[in-house]
């Protein structure tokens, strides 16, 4: 039951960037996935509705906002070594 649907967005992608951002990319005290969730949950939410909230956090705690990334992490590092490393042929 979103009355704000609008608001809740922006709110919620400003909150992800801000408080999950912090707490996973954060250089002096980045933390695990667990513990980031964790402190992400207990973030004030401005807007963004109760139902919301606790789909988002049933998303979180599948892990299921991380699946694609690794996907990608993984393809993009293939498509690099298959560029970017050369190996000398043994016949001299």
């Amino acid at each position: 039951e979103c009355h704000n649907p609008t608001g809740c967005n922006k709110d919620w992608h400003m909150i992800w960037w801000n408080g999950m951002g912090h707490f996973l990319f954060n250089g002096r005290n980045a933390q695990p996935y667990s513990d980031a969730v964790k402190h992400f949950k207990k973030m004030s939410f401005s807007c963004v509705s109760k139902g919301c909230k606790e789909i988002m956090f049933k998303i979180l705690d599948q892990g299921v906002a991380f699946q694609h990334a690794e996907h990608l992490i993984s393809k993009a590092c293939q498509f690099l070594v298959e560029k970017l490393v050369f190996e000398p042929s043994s016949s001299l």
